[in-house]
């Protein structure tokens, strides 16, 4: 009984995770930032940010709240749209306090690096109809670092990431 109700709430996040996992698909585009300096003479957000894959992972995310949807009720792709957005905006912001603290495109960030997408796609998610218990949140945050340090090696062995973090 348990697992099936935390198992539900990774389903709740799957368009999320999809859409984060996917950004990094696209190798090279324009960036979000246009490549502006902020304030602090550092770039916004950098190079790793672009349209094309903010494109991709809003598409790709969405379509798979549409098969989610057939199970749980049409409003799914609304909610996989926002969660999927909020994502990505949680992971801009994420990238734009990497770069406050001076880390570079590709340094860590312990925890920053796995959860900035959860927080991001929970926040536009709930705005969007998700309802989400506190025990399925906690359960996500912990496999999104764990799904996050295994995704990441593959993709590095693939040559899909630079670095394997």
């Amino acid at each position: 009984m348990l697992l099936t109700y935390l198992l539900l709430g990774l389903l709740y996040y799957l368009p999320a995770f999809i859409a984060n996992g996917s950004g990094p698909l696209v190798k090279n585009g324009r960036p979000i930032d246009l490549g502006k300096i902020f304030v602090d003479g550092r770039r916004v957000l950098g190079d790793g940010k672009t349209f094309e894959g903010l494109l991709i992972s809003l598409t790709y995310g969405t379509t798979v709240g549409v098969a989610i949807s057939f199970f749980l009720g049409y409003k799914w792709i609304v909610v996989s749209f926002m969660e999927s957005l909020g994502a990505m905006l949680g992971d801009m912001v994420g990238a734009f306090i990497k770069r406050r603290l001076n880390i570079p495109r590709g340094g860590r960030a312990p925890l920053l690096d796995q959860i900035d997408f959860v927080l991001g796609s929970t926040a536009l998610g709930v705005v969007s109809g998700l309802s989400i218990s506190l025990t399925q949140f906690l359960f996500v945050i912990a496999v999104a670092i764990v799904a996050h340090v295994l995704t990441n090696r593959a993709a590095f062995r693939l040559r899909i990431k630079s670095v394997p973090w």
